[in-house]
């Protein structure tokens, strides 16, 4: 019965996969080879030292080794500003794709870069970056192009670009220069204009932030929650140590994913909807006496044939029936239906967040491992820590596939891509509970995860943006759903046993989730 059962709910899942492929598909035919156009303008000017600039081509070539892919989605231009032999700017990379038959050519070439000295000609560099990139072959309106400035200094050489003061400063001068090439270069059709300021001055910051970074309003990084952005850093050391956390952030994109806000509000409320009429009928079938009309409890059960009562019956008990025993193994113990439960959850989450996350078939092969990996630590680490204390109190508790949660999951991340409901539970031996104890196990269910979500936001913060992000929204939307405070969802019992823990928990919940999807 249970390999019958099992291979069913097996079969299933790979029949959804299937769809999830064939919904990607096309948009995987669709893709261009090159997907990003990205320039790197380096600042050579006489501020940055012979130590310092190698510093700098060491780690952009480390870069093109380690982080740029080698599959041809990049094509890679690198441009340096300063003042040698009358020329403001030069080409050291013209657009190149990177590939395995080019990536270490490319390395070596920008290893042998000669720094050029001389003042801080930025509009300059950045003019000739954005002309490299338009006259590529690569060049298209699908792809995205991309600017990333690395500088320690405002502009103070002119390009004659500008015409009038655009920063307000009373001056026209090589900082206006500046805005005038970038405005025109996003007219032109430039995507994002990213920049690492190196040991910059406040004011100097500012005006990068406000003036140059597109698009606007530029952000602050780290976290790389948005495109567009400026990352301090103290010296050439530093920027050399965060680059290849730059270009990750810059290839992936807009690396933060968040659920549509319309669609996460719709699937709440439908999830919400569907939960609570089966739990109103199951009510009635089930516990009739408690039913506001038994009148209307009877028609229900004489209506509703035996099968679906017994379903009914199960599901809303399915927090704390008796579908375990008592066991006698040590409370560290994994049994075989775990086992099959976990491997079973974990591939559910890791499909539907990596489907939600990805636009195209080649992304999601690429974030499925960190997906994986974040559906292990939240699904995995969450439950068992909770079914060990709970054994270690004397209550044999175990992690089970949850079907209702499990079909309502796999509905909302298809149709509305937000990922939403439980494809498991945990179920306890149930003579062991108090409605004290269940309310502080159910309780514990949305404690942990929002402190996991915690965890996880210091990872984004910290640069490590597609766990961290996919962490967080994991973490959050497990811990609404558990706190609603319907039959069978954990916020039931936690409703039961302290109706003020309850309020504090759902707003808790629901307010973090909202931020998610507004805010982050």
């Amino acid at each position: 019965m249970f390999a019958c059962k099992h291979k069913i709910i097996l079969v299933s899942l790979f029949m959804v996969a299937f769809v999830f492929t064939i919904a990607l598909a096309p948009t995987r035919a669709a893709a261009s080879s090159v997907r990003i156009q990205l320039c790197m303008v380096i600042d050579g000017s006489a501020t940055i030292s012979n130590t310092e600039w190698n510093l700098t081509v060491q780690a952009v070539s480390k870069g093109v080794t380690e982080t740029i892919p080698h599959d041809g989605s990049i094509e890679l231009t690198v441009v340096q500003f300063g003042y040698l032999g009358g020329l403001f700017a030069r080409t050291e990379v013209a657009p190149r794709i990177i590939d395995d038959a080019s990536y270490l050519a490319v390395a070596d070439q920008v290893l042998n870069i000669p720094k050029m000295g001389g003042s801080t000609p930025t509009a300059f560099g950045v003019y000739l970056g954005w002309q490299e990139m338009r006259n590529s072959p690569n060049f298209a309106a699908t792809s995205r192009q991309v600017i990333n400035l690395a500088t320690d200094n405002k502009p103070n050489v002119r390009n004659d670009n500008a015409t009038i003061d655009l920063d307000g400063d009373n001056r026209t001068d090589g900082a206006d220069d500046l805005i005038a090439v970038v405005n025109n270069a996003v007219v032109q059709g430039l995507d994002e204009l990213d920049i690492e300021g190196i040991n910059l001055s406040p004011l100097e910051k500012d005006w990068f932030r406000n003036w140059v970074v597109r698009p606007q309003p530029g952000a602050i990084a780290p976290p790389f929650s948005k495109t567009g952005w400026i990352r301090y850093v103290a010296d050439v050391s530093e920027f050399a140590d965060t680059l290849g956390q730059k270009l990750q952030a810059i290839i992936a994109g807009k690396d933060v994913w968040t659920p549509d806000a319309l669609g996460a509000l719709i699937t709440i409320v439908i999830t919400v909807g569907i939960t609570s009429v089966i739990s109103t009928l199951a009510s009635a079938v089930t516990n009739p006496e408690t039913f506001p009309s038994q009148m209307i409890a009877q028609k229900i059960s004489e209506v509703f044939p035996e099968t679906l009562k017994k379903w009914l019956s199960e599901f809303v008990s399915a927090k704390r029936k008796l579908v375990i025993d008592s066991r006698k193994h040590p409370p560290f113990t994994i049994t075989k239906f775990e086992a099959v439960s976990y491997t079973i959850s974990f591939f559910v989450l890791t499909l539907a967040f990596a489907y939600v996350k990805a636009s195209v078939l080649d992304q999601i092969l690429t974030i499925i491992p960190t997906v994986l990996a974040t559906g292990i630590i939240v699904e995995f680490v969450k439950n068992y820590t909770i079914e060990v204390a709970a054994r270690s109190q004397g209550v044999w508790t175990e992690h089970r596939l949850w079907y209702f949660g499990l079909t309502l999951f796999l509905l909302s991340s298809l149709v509305f891509r937000v990922p939403f409901s439980s494809p498991s539970r945990l179920t306890h031996n149930a003579p062991k509970f108090t409605k004290r104890s269940l309310g502080l196990v159910s309780a514990a269910q949305v404690i942990v995860p929002v402190a996991f979500a915690a965890v996880f936001y210091a990872l984004f913060a910290s640069g490590f943006t597609l766990i961290g992000n996919i962490g967080v929204v994991m973490c959050l939307t497990m811990a609404l759903f558990d706190s609603i405070p319907i039959p069978p969802m954990n916020g039931k019992d936690i409703y039961d046993w302290s109706k003020i823990l309850w309020v504090a928990l759902f707003v808790t919940t629901f307010t973090l989730y909202m931020m998610v999807l507004f805010i982050l």
